[in-house]
Order: C-alpha cells, then sequence, then structure tokens
C-alpha cells in the first residue's frame, strides 16, 4: 500500500507548468521554485486537487484572492519573494499543515490567521512583521513557530493558547520582556529568544516542564528567575553576553543540564552548587568578573567538563 500511495504522488507532482497543464486535475504537488516568476501564476487556479505548492525563490509580489479556493492545500512555500501582505482568503485554507512565508517584506497578517487550525508549521523569519495577531493563539495544532528577525517589540497573550507548541523560535526581533502566559506553553522544548533586548523572564518560567533548550544570549538580563532551575529537561542554557550579575543559588538543581554558557557577563562569583552539576559537558565562564581561582577549583571537581575561563 505505501508503494502505491510513493508511487501516485510521484506521478502527481509538477515541476513545469506547461505539463502540468496537460493534467490539471492530477496535480497534487507543483514546484515552481527559482522559475523567476514575478507573478503568481493565474493557471494554478485550474489544479483544484493540488496538496503541495513550491514557490520559493521567485519575485512574486503578491497572491490572488482565488488561493483561498484551492481548498485541499496542506503545504505552502512561499520563502525569498517581495510578498507585503497576504489576501484574507488564506484563511480558508483549513487543511493547511505547512506555511512557509520566510524572506519576504510581509508587514502583518491577516487577522483571522488563527483560522488555520490544523496548521503544524508557521514559518515567518526575515520578515517586517510589527505585531501579530491575536488570533495566533487559536492554532492549536501549532508545533513550530518561527518569527525570527522581525521588527516584533511584543508578542500577544494569546501566544501562550498555542497548546502544541514545541518550538517557538523568536530571536532578533525588539522584546523587552516575554508574557507571562508563555509559561502555559505546557509542550514546549525550544525557546529562541536570543538578540532581542530582554531585561527580565517571566517568574512562572518554571512550568515550562518538557523545555530542553532556551537561546537567551546577547540580550540585556541582569537576573534570572529563581524558577528556571525548575526545568528537569533543560540541557542547553545559553546565556552568553547579556549584563547577569548573578545566577540563582539552586542552579545545580537542573540535573539534566548540559551545555552552560555564560561569557561576556558581570559575575563576580558562582553559586557554590555548580560544582556539583557532573552532567556538564561544557561551562563557559568567561570573560567574566571571577576571580581566577574558580576556575582550577571547578576542574577539580568537574573533572568531565569542558570549562573556558
Amino acid at each position: 500500500m505505501t508503494t502505491e500511495t510513493s508511487s501516485s504522488e510521484s506521478e502527481s507532482a509538477f515541476s513545469s507548468m506547461s505539463e502540468a497543464l496537460k493534467y490539471p486535475s492530477q496535480v497534487i504537488k507543483l514546484d515552481l521554485h527559482f522559475k523567476h516568476l514575478e507573478d503568481f501564476p493565474d493557471q494554478i487556479k485550474q489544479f483544484s486537487n493540488l496538496k503541495e505548492l513550491i514557490l520559493w525563490n521567485n519575485s512574486i509580489t503578491e497572491l490572488p484572492e482565488f488561493i483561498g479556493d484551492l481548498k485541499y492545500l496542506e503545504k505552502i512555500e512561499l520563502s525569498g519573494n517581495e510578498l507585503t501582505q497576504l489576501p484574507d482568503s488564506i484563511t480558508k485554507l483549513t487543511n493547511l499543515h505547512t506555511l512557509i512565508l520566510s524572506w519576504n517584506k510581509l508587514e502583518k497578517l491577516p487577522i483571522d490567521i488563527g483560522n488555520l487550525n490544523n496548521l503544524k508549521k508557521l514559518g515567518l523569519n526575515y520578515n517586517k512583521l510589527k505585531s501579530l495577531p491575536n488570533s495566533i493563539g487559536s492554532l492549536n495544532s501549532l508545533e513550530e513557530l518561527v518569527i525570527s528577525d522581525n521588527n516584533l517589540s511584543s508578542l500577544p497573550d494569546s501566544i501562550g493558547n498555542l497548546s502544541s507548541l514545541k518550538a517557538l523560535r523568536a530571536s532578533g526581533n525588539h522584546f523587552s520582556t516575554l508574557p507571562s502566559t508563555i509559561s502555559n506553553l505546557s509542550q514546549l522544548e525550544k525557546l529562541e529568544v536570543h538578540e532581542n533586548n530582554l531585561n527580565k523572564l517571566p517568574d512562572s518560567i518554571g512550568k515550562l516542564k518538557q523545555l530542553e533548550k532556551i537561546r537567551l544570549y546577547k540580550n540585556l538580563l541582569n537576573e534570572l528567575p529563581k524558577s528556571i532551575t525548575e526545568l528537569p529537561k533543560l540541557k542547553k542554557l545559553l546565556l552568553y553576553e547579556n549584563e547577569l550579575n548573578s545566577l540563582p543559588n539552586s542552579i545545580n538543581e537542573l540535573s539534566s543540564l548540559e551545555e552552560l554558557e555564560l561569557c561576556g557577563n558581570q559575575l563576580s562569583n558562582l553559586p557554590e552548587g555548580i560544582q556539583d552539576m557532573t552532567n556538564l559537558k561544557v561551562l563557559d565562564i568567561s570573560k567574566n568578573k571571577l576571580d581566577t581561582s574558580i576556575g582550577s577549583s571547578l576542574r577539580n571537581k568537574l573533572k568531565n567538563t569542558k570549562i573556558v575561563l
């Protein structure tokens, strides 16, 4: 059965518009990337059974309203075009599970983007977004949200309603804080908010029990909430180039932690318990205000850890 399905899908995949137009009802996948397209091809409206549309790295400036009529679409990839906005009709595509719009010029999203309730991956990095609509919190199936390198200064409180979210990639924006509702993301495994203007983290961040990796480097943090030490699965904590002058005394409770990067902060001492973190593979404490004797003491205790001084 699997072989037959794969064969059928292969026969229904086209990378030439002229070939696809010979069999419009059979077109399931259309891949026209790098075709120097300046306009969205009108002929695509003939492909009523289309499930996958690949148009990345062209020069398309707008999408037609009729895109909302392609009701079987499950995947759209439009990275590397010239889009400044999306038609409202795109929110009718309730079968979509993947929508990739990276490297465009989008300034806003349709207010009803939350109607895409089967969406699992939404890629919006390298655009010009200034805000996200509240309805984004209705994307109950969303597992990965990529909004890095935009002009966002905040996240809507509704972000905490993304009950299936596993990865939030939001680096390279202008956040000074994160909404406290982020602690409701009970399935979150990866949090990337590096290269922002964060000066504090929500006190409730310790509720993210599935979190394995946090990228917080190049922010303005001078302290961490104590609850960050309550993350049992955390393996990677990247905090270099902040303004940290202390760490929580209970940092050693991060028993799964393998990588702790603290380079380029304002630390003058470390919690005593850090020498008990024997699962650490990498500990970078360079470019701080630490006494040089700390390094030799740690090396005696953490013999299997690469310590960067």
